[in-house]
This record gives C-alpha cells, structure tokens and sequence, in this order.
C-alpha cells in the first residue's frame, strides 16, 4: 500500500468535540467519490466524498479548493490534507458536511484503503446524543483519536447565549469560520458568514394601510470587496434596530438572500440581505480590516452630464453655509431645508440640499471637507444636489483624497473662483457664453449619422429646432405625493390613489409632465421627450392646472398647446440607447431648453460672415 495514514475517525471527532469543530484543519483524507455540478455556472459547487478510514462524510470545495479541484484534475483514491475547512450541520436533512476552502495534495493514485463503508449521517442518525447539543454547556474535557484509532465522543462545549433580542448569538462560533466576501454572496451558498461594517443605518419607518401596520430598517453592510443592503420588518427591524449600530463591525450569518430591488436601493450588489429571526450577528472587535465606508468619487465639473435623479458621490469643500429655511408641499407638509456650496479642484462648485433635522442641525464651518455618498443629481435650474433618506454626509473623512483637497485648498483653492453649475442655465444671457453656445450646436441629421446616444452613458447635444407637434393624449401622469418618489399612483375604488413603492394611499396626485412632442430644423425631425421642469419651463403652467383646464375648459387648452407649434428654441439634448421588445432604439429626452436670443444668433452668424472673408 503506502505509508500515507488517514486521520482515522475524525469526522466522528470533529462532530462531537467543541475543539475539533471549531478548528477542523489538517485532517488526512481520501477521495472516495467525486461529482461536479454543470460547467458554466458561476457560482459552481463542487461535491466530493471523502473517507477518514472508518467514515465516509461529503465534502462541498469551494473558493481557492474548487480551483484546485479543477487545476490539479483530482481523481478517486487521491488523499488530500484539509488545509481550511467549516464543519456544517443540515439538521432539518439530517447531513453532516465538511465545507473545505483550501487543501493539499498528499499523494495521488492509490486504490481505496480497507474502511467501513458507514457513512457519518447514518452513524449519528443511530447515535444522536453523541452529536453537537446546544443544551450542554462548559464540558470539562474532551478526548482526541489515538493514531490510526477511533475517537471517543465526548459532550462539547456548544453554548447558545441569550442576548435578550431573541437572536441567535452564538458565542465564538463565527470567529473561527471561513469569511466570505460580500462580492461572493449569493443564494447559491446556502452556508456563509460576513464580517462588515454597518456603513449606513436608516431611522425605522412606519407605514398604514388598509393592510395593517409595519415597521421597515434599512442598512447597508461594507467589506473590503463591496456593500450590500440589508433590511428587517416588523418586530426585527426594531430588534436590530437595537443590536447593529452605524460604524460597527459585526460577523453576520443566515440572514435571507434576495434579488436586489433597485428602486429602493443605490447599490450595484445583485442580491440583498433579508434579517429574520434565525439571522445570526456577532459583534467584531478587531474592525482593521474592514474599510469605514466606500466610496466612488466623480469631480465636480463631470456632474452636468450626470442624469437626473441618478446618484453620486462626492468631496469637495464647504464654501459657503446659507440659512436654514421652511418648505411648505402642495400637499400641505412643511420640510426643513438647508443649501450649502461646496467646491473641488475641477474648478466647480455646486449647491447641495439638505433636509429636516439635518438641514436644521447642520454646524459644520466653511472650509470644511466633506464627503456625500449617494447623493441625488437634480437639474431644475441647472445641475445641483439633494440629500436623500440613503444618502450620507461625513464630514472630514480620514482618507487620502480628503487630505489632498484640503491641502489644495488652503493653498491654491480659497482664492479661486468657481464655475457654478446651478447658474449656468443663465450665464448663457452673456454674449460671450452665448456665442460659444451657438457655434456647439448641430443639427438633427448630424446627430442621426453619427449615432449620438449609443455610448454607454449617453451623449449630450444642442440643436436650434422648432416645435411641430405636442402628444396632448398622455402628457400628464399622477405621481406619488411622498417627497422624492415621483412614481405613478392608482386610482382605488374609494377614490383614494396607491403609490406601491411607497404602500400608502393619497387622497390627491401630484400630477407630473411627461410631454412628448415633434421638433423640425431644415435638415430633418426628431421626438423629444420632456419631464416635468423642462414641460413646465415651456408651457408655463403647472401639470395638475393643464388636465384641470383639458377636462373644463378644451378652448383654452387647446389654445396653450398650439401656440407653441413652429416657435424655435435652443434643445440641450440626452442621447441614450433604449431596448424596447428586443428592438434597439436611440431615446431623446431635453434636459434643458431656452428661448432663441435673436440678437446674440445676428451677432453669432456675423462673426461667422467676417472670419469667412478674412480667411
């Protein structure tokens, strides 16, 4: 035979010794099957059958294991020495697994030692008191497996402590597992544990329904590889409301993984965590390894050709503080607001809307950095910011970045001055911008041929276009009155309208623009789509009072709807490429538009007859 020798009876021990449990390295076994699951899945699981010499018991490689699986074409027979490895209990099937995430190859080619041919299932199904019990506390010793003999099972040290939260605390059991990357989480892995900073905790929200009551907590988790949104209803959202704390680090198992809902999350992670009850959360001291926050910082001056209502993050300094003020909604609610300037080395500074208690406890001085996280871009007036319920302002954050802007601003920035993003709309009044303005513009057909909008991100163009025809059917839709939503609401038989990303009903909507209309220059046509501030900015009158005025009064709609046809305006136009029923089509929406300044287009189009007769 040979003289490699099994780790005889240790999946008998590592089952019933708490110290072998929790660290279940360097056990020498052989392959006794192997089984792979279908190529071309990512998230592939590799299942073996592994033998100690007395007991067969299945192994799951995964992370660096599966790779060498694969790399070095493990056959039946090989012995392997288990490097690191998590031993698994699936109580409610009754299996005993050994989760392995690394090995190495002892030796290769060997037939199959003399072993029992029982398997570890079937031993503890027979002999369930000698397995791993949560009721048996601080055993006073435990008895290893004499070389090349069987072990003796012993009670081990397995405590479930009682936190007060109902939760399952399990005292050091997480610390000696494999950590996983949050990149890596996935309903594919049914056994995992996280360890990652709460990086984001919202305050808990309530809703009312017809339905009933409900509480929901938002958090975001971050590691090193990446964030995740978790969230908790009801009577656990209070709970780990409690438990989980913003800037913490917690190791973090057996929560639910579901697919991510965009709508209400700014994350790039596909899945999202759901807390219940047998969600596993330890707290971590030792938190230097895991990042404070994460960030992906754009500059400034790269902000106008941002979309609206997309989020972003970024740093700058604080360069100017304005006074807190009141907001009164058309639905009546009164909101606390706040704008601030901040300003970067892009030469740019931009306003940044803050809300509600923020907005009113606000103190830090001008001068100050800080870094937002997931804020909002809006265009109305010109590109600006708004802080939203997941976005996140730390000021004077310790990272490198932070560090050089304010160095660059105590001794080049301060004395500076800065474009500014929201007055850009009305610099263009200047002949100088104006004209600038005018030579960037071009025409329908040359955007056509040059298939502007099939980047990735867009492109931006302006045209000189006049109106030829406005869709009056639909271009109107009742929005959601809840601050920041905007999504559409459904009328209800009691006269009530639902916005189901927000569960509430309305007695109103907030009727919003979305006008569709036809544009002409003389080289061709184009449809144009405009929102609501771009509508508003050219009818002159609120969405809400234009299907009032359609329904009592079609004359006087009819006259403000035709009095725009062949008028021109200046179109600042977003190109983007839609997919619609498989068919690939390019989508224009005005992200701005202006009244034709005739003065400024004779003097433009004369600058251009002189410089023609000088060259």
């Amino acid at each position: 035979m040979s003289d490699v020798q099994l780790s005889r009876g240790d999946f008998h021990l590592i089952f019933t010794s708490q110290k072998r449990y929790d660290n279940p390295v360097n056990g020498v076994y052989q392959v006794y099957n192997i089984r792979k699951s279908e190529a071309g899945n990512s998230n592939r699981k590799n299942l073996i059958m592994i033998s100690d010499g007395i007991y067969h018991m299945k192994a799951l490689m995964r992370n660096r294991a599966s790779a060498k699986l694969d790399s070095l074409e493990l056959q039946r027979g090989d012995v392997i020495c288990v490097r690191v490895a998590e031993p698994a209990i699936v109580k409610e099937k009754g299996k005993y697994v050994l989760l392995v995430d690394d090995f190495d190859l002892v030796q290769s080619g060997l037939a199959l030692f003399n072993s029992s041919s029982e398997f570890l299932d079937h031993y503890f199904a027979a002999n369930p008191n000698e397995t791993l019990r949560e009721d048996i506390t601080n055993p006073n010793n435990t008895t290893t497996a004499a070389s090349g003999g069987a072990s003796n099972s012993v009670k081990p040290q397995q405590t479930k402590q009682n936190t007060g939260n109902n939760f399952s605390m399990i005292s050091g059991s997480q610390k000696s597992r494999p950590i996983f990357a949050i990149e890596q989480l996935s309903p594919y892995q049914n056994i995992w544990t996280i360890k990652a900073r709460v990086s984001y905790k919202g305050d808990i929200k309530t809703w009312h329904n017809q339905r009933g009551d409900g509480k929901l907590l938002n958090l975001n988790f971050l590691d090193t590889s990446g964030e995740i949104r978790g969230t908790a209803f009801n009577d656990n959202a209070t709970k780990f409301n409690e438990v989980l704390q913003e800037g913490k680090v917690y190791f973090l198992s057996k929560a639910r993984l579901q697919p991510a809902k965009p709508q209400f999350s700014n994350l790039p992670h596909p899945y999202e965590l759901m807390l219940d009850r047998d969600t596993v959360v330890e707290e971590c001291l030792d938190e230097s390894d895991v990042p404070k926050t994460h960030f992906s910082f754009i500059k400034l001056n790269t902000i106008q050709n941002q979309e609206a209502n997309s989020n972003v993050d970024v740093l700058g300094i604080i360069q100017t503080v304005n006074p807190h003020f009141e907001l009164i909604s058309r639905a009546g609610k009164r909101f606390d607001r706040r704008d601030i300037n901040i300003v970067d080395d892009s030469g740019y500074s931009i306003a940044v809307g803050l809300w509600n208690q923020q907005a009113v406890d606000f103190n830090l001085p001008e001068g100050s950095v800080v870094a937002l996280k997931s804020v909002r871009v809006t265009d109305f007036g010109g590109k600006s910011l708004s802080m939203g319920f997941s976005s996140t302002m730390i000021p004077n954050p310790e990272i490198p970045e932070a560090y050089s802007l304010k160095g660059w601003f105590d001794n080049t920035g301060r004395n500076l001055q800065y474009h500014s993003l929201k007055e850009e709309v009305n610099e263009t009044n200047s002949a100088t911008n104006l004209t600038k303005y005018i030579s960037e513009r071009i025409t329908i057909t040359t955007a056509q041929a040059e298939n502007l909008g099939r980047n990735e991100k867009g492109d931006f163009f302006s045209i000189k276009a006049a109106i030829s025809f406005l869709k009056v059917d639909n271009f109107a839709y009742p929005a959601c009155l809840s601050e920041n939503c905007n999504k559409k609401v459904i009328e209800q038989p009691d006269q009530t309208w639902r916005c189901e990303k927000c569960d509430t009903n309305h007695p109103s909507p907030d009727w919003r623009y979305l006008l569709t209309i036809s544009v002409l220059d003389e080289t061709g046509q184009l449809w144009l789509t405009l929102f609501n501030d771009q509508a508003k900015q050219l009818l002159k009158v609120e969405a809400s009072e234009l299907v009032s005025l359609k329904e009592i009064d079609p004359a006087a709609f009819s006259k403000i709807t035709q009095s725009l046809q062949m008028n021109q305006y200046s179109f600042r136009i977003r190109a983007r490429e839609d997919n619609y029923n498989n068919q690939s089509r390019i989508r224009y929406t005005v992200s701005n538009l202006h009244n034709i300044n005739y003065r400024a287009e004779a003097d433009f189009l004369a600058g251009q007859l002189t410089q023609s007769l000088l060259d």
